[in-house]
């Protein structure tokens, strides 16, 4: 399987933005993964897509892993501020409120339930497939942000 699909691996990495050392890191990377995903790979013919959407993954973590963070300026003071803290929870809390059952039931168990539930659980939950479940994550947050853009909770 890797002499079969390394080329499409390491291409993957390369077109996310890597360079030609990192490409290979995640090129390793997504074949460990499919090493230890392998009794759970039920149709081969999606093979290919599987192992794309693992090195694009692989690719984004690997250009975040490269960011620099600057320190903040000693002028800028960090202050408890549970009052403000608060009122953006609330905030939050009333947009989620206006969001459909799916998404809400998504946002909350990825972002706010203590178990840290994984895509396979949150499928699980939600009755929808695995591969189903970033993508309703990208189109749910979407319509969070449209929501808290309005600035008007009932």
């Amino acid at each position: 399987m890797v002499t079969r699909y390394e080329r499409l691996v390491f291409s993957t990495a390369l077109r996310n933005g890597l360079t030609r050392d990192d490409a290979a890191d995640v090129t390793q990377t997504t074949f460990i993964a499919l090493f230890n995903s392998i009794d759970q790979v039920r149709d081969v013919e999606r093979l290919p897509f599987w192992l794309i959407t693992v090195a694009r993954r692989q690719a984004w973590r690997a250009c975040q892993g490269r960011h620099e963070y600057q320190q903040l300026p000693d002028d800028v003071a960090c202050h408890d501020d549970p009052i403000g803290d608060w009122e953006r929870s609330s905030v939050v809390y009333n947009a989620l409120q206006r969001l459909d059952s799916p998404c809400r039931d998504l946002l909350c168990g990825l972002f706010l339930d203590p178990a840290e539930p994984s895509y396979v659980e949150m499928a699980r939950r939600l009755g929808r497939a695995v591969g189903g479940i970033g993508p309703l994550r990208g189109r749910c947050l979407t319509h969070l942000r449209e929501i808290l853009g309005e600035g008007v909770f009932p």
